[in-house]
């Protein structure tokens, strides 16, 4: 039986509320670095088989948020995975610290910021 993520989540942000709510599950551990691996393989494996801007999983600028978070934290080329880390003193830390800023980027893009 073949598990199609679209089935279950319609968009970015619930498929990220789930791997939020249980890591373990979706990644093995609670990892940033496992979330930016899972993120990337998403996006390429939607860049491989050419799929078109409507069978994609939306919902999450991605490259607005990247923007949003160097502005923010001066990251440089880092990205927001590294950075996270980084200032947060380890993979589990940054895994928590990374979805804080996804929950105040999206604030802030509800509010129209």
């Amino acid at each position: 039986m073949t598990f199609r993520v679209r089935e279950h989540f319609p968009d970015m942000p619930a498929l990220l509320a789930e791997v939020r709510r249980r890591p373990g599950m979706w990644m093995g551990r609670k990892s940033i670095w496992a979330l930016s691996h899972m993120l990337a393989g998403i996006s390429y494996a939607e860049d491989f088989h050419e799929l078109p801007a409507e069978k994609r999983i939306g919902g999450f600028d991605s490259d607005a948020f990247e923007k949003w978070v160097d502005r923010t934290y001066h990251t440089g080329s880092w990205g927001s995975f590294r950075t996270a880390e980084r200032i947060a003193g380890s993979d589990e830390a940054g895994f928590d610290l990374w979805f804080q800023w996804y929950d105040q980027f999206r604030s802030l893009s509800a509010s129209g910021q």
